[in-house]
């Protein structure tokens, strides 16, 4: 009779441990998706707080539009910050992009960008394609 408990007593254990198993695993993807949802917002945020700073900035944002238009009376210096500007900006995005590369997110941010000017293309072949990875210089040939 006591082997008979016991037994019992072994496959209960087992029924609570799987469903406390169970339980746990749910949590962690419930975590793992807030988790996904918080780092694509914070890189999401980090692309618009860098765009908001080509808007903040009325020195810059002269730089800016007569280097998308591929003006090459540029100076060193503002070819310098322009160059800056556009690798931080397509690294941020090669940074979404690495973590979800389905995220219509990217698409809309890389095509805004190449599509602004003549000057981004023109900066993407001569300089933006030596600084990403290989597999997301790809991904913008394809856009383009």
């Amino acid at each position: 009779m006591i082997a008979y408990i016991t037994i019992v007593a072994q496959i209960a254990t087992g029924i609570a441990t799987l469903a406390v198993a169970v339980f746990l695993a749910s949590q962690l993807r419930l975590q793992h998706k807030d988790s996904l949802v918080a780092t694509r917002t914070e890189l999401t945020s980090g692309i618009v707080q860098w765009i908001g700073f080509m808007i903040t900035d009325p020195g810059f944002t002269h730089i800016y539009l007569r280097a998308i238009e591929g003006d090459a009376a540029l100076s060193k210096e503002e070819r310098h910050r322009f160059n800056v500007f556009m690798v931080s900006y397509f690294l941020r995005i090669q940074e979404l992009w690495d973590y979800d590369n389905d995220s219509d997110q990217v698409t809309m941010y890389a095509n805004i960008m190449l599509g602004t000017g003549p000057g981004v293309i023109d900066w993407y072949q001569s300089m933006g394609r030596f600084v990403m990875i290989p597999r997301f210089t790809k991904y913008l040939d394809k856009l383009i």
